[in-house]
């Protein structure tokens, strides 16, 4: 699952990357550009939090795996 879940917050990421550097998406342009790096600034944050969810959730599952152990 972690893995998973690591791939779609990358995959959040590229689009939002996408969504600031590439001019071929259709939907986007007819946006302003300050618009689009917003947007795509919004994206990739949003992909970054999502990623640091991920790892914090696995860490204290691991953690407290250990701690069950003793």
């Amino acid at each position: 699952m972690t893995y998973f879940g690591l791939a779609i917050a990358g995959m959040i990421m590229i689009v939002g990357f996408y969504i600031i550097f590439s001019h071929r998406i259709q939907i986007f342009e007819s946006w302003p550009k300050e618009v689009r790096t917003i947007f795509g600034v919004f994206i990739i944050s949003y992909g970054l939090f999502r990623s640091v969810v991920i790892f914090q959730k696995s860490k204290n599952r691991r953690d407290s795996e250990d701690e069950s152990e003793f």
